[in-house]
């Protein structure tokens, strides 16, 4: 295979997109760990690690942990499409000219 400078374009995708993901899991299995058995229980299966619906009073400090690590690796989710979209513009902008 040739050195072929759009490999690495799309490989920053995937490293974005796999980043944001296994970042908001290590950060939440990381905080499920630190709660008290008892809590753990109410928790989902992992590697989610859900809060209930109706969260309890002590659950809220994770609850909101858990919303803001979604809320980041969605982010880093959408810049790796847009990312990948500016890659694929590239690529096609090449072969059309």
């Amino acid at each position: 295979m040739q050195n072929n400078p759009y490999l690495l374009l799309f490989g920053l995708f995937f490293a974005l997109y796999l980043g944001g993901q296994s970042w908001q899991r290590r950060r939440v299995k990381r905080a499920a760990r630190d709660l008290p058995t008892r809590m753990q229980r109410l928790l989902g299966p992992e590697p989610e690690f859900a809060p209930p619906e109706d969260v309890p009073e002590a659950l809220q400090d994770y609850a909101n942990l858990h919303r803001r690590a979604g809320r980041i690796k969605l982010c880093v989710w959408g810049l790796a499409f847009v990312w990948l979209a500016y890659a694929a513009f590239l690529v096609l902008r090449k072969q059309f000219s």
